[in-house]
Parts: structure tokens; C-alpha cells; sequence
């Protein structure tokens, strides 16, 4: 399974999926890397041995650049032993800084 689609975040911080349908996987998706990654922060007290166990049981969270409509964009990865959610932010054509209010966001299963 593969969805595509564009997401949009208000002044408040809520975001809003195109199609809607990418909101209740992403939601799933990130609650559930957070929970593991802050249980085990919570656990150790240190991010590294955190990030470490998470990864170990299969989640982790990765910025840095992927490519998207064959351009090199930043992007928060997301991954999960079921999915992986890749997030990218729109980039103004004019003065080719990110917008960081709505982007691209591509949802895999593994």
C-alpha cells in the first residue's frame, strides 16, 4: 500500500490531510514511534540509548533530504515495523526557502 498527498498546518499547529484518509494512518503512525521513543527516554534518561532501543524495535524518526518530483527536498521520515511516512515542505519557487506550514507526504506500508 502506497498514499500520497499534501498536508497543511493552521496557526494554531493542527494539520490537515489531502486526502483525509492520511490523517488517521499518520496519526497512528507518529503517536506510536513517540510513545516507543519516549517510553524508553523516560526508561534510560538519555536520548541516545532512547534513539538506540527505538531503532533496535523498529522506529525511528530521520530528518535530512530525499528525493521528491526528482528534486532533492528536506524531509521527517518516520518509520515503523508496519510503515514508513515521508514529509516533505513545499518550497517557494521565488526564493526557494521552505515553507514550513504544508508540504507532500507519501505513507508506505512495509
Amino acid at each position: 500500500m502506497e498514499m500520497e498527498g499534501n498536508w497543511k498546518k493552521d496557526e494554531e499547529g493542527y494539520m490537515t490531510f489531502y486526502p483525509s484518509e492520511l490523517q488517521r494512518v499518520y496519526e497512528a503512525v507518529t503517536t506510536k514511534y513517540h510513545q516507543v521513543y519516549n517510553g524508553y527516554l523516560d526508561e534510560f534518561d538519555d536520548e541516545d540509548e532512547a534513539h538506540y532501543k527505538a531503532l533496535h524495535d523498529g522506529y525511528e524518526m530521520i530528518l535530512d533530504y530525499k528525493t521528491i518530483n526528482g528534486k532533492e527536498e528536506f524531509a521527517t521520515t518516520y518509520k515503523t515495523p508496519q510503515y514508513v511516512v515521508d514529509m516533505w515542505y513545499e518550497v517557494d519557487e521565488v526564493t526557494e526557502k521552505r515553507i514550513y506550514d504544508r508540504g507532500f507526504i507519501r505513507i508506505s506500508s512495509k
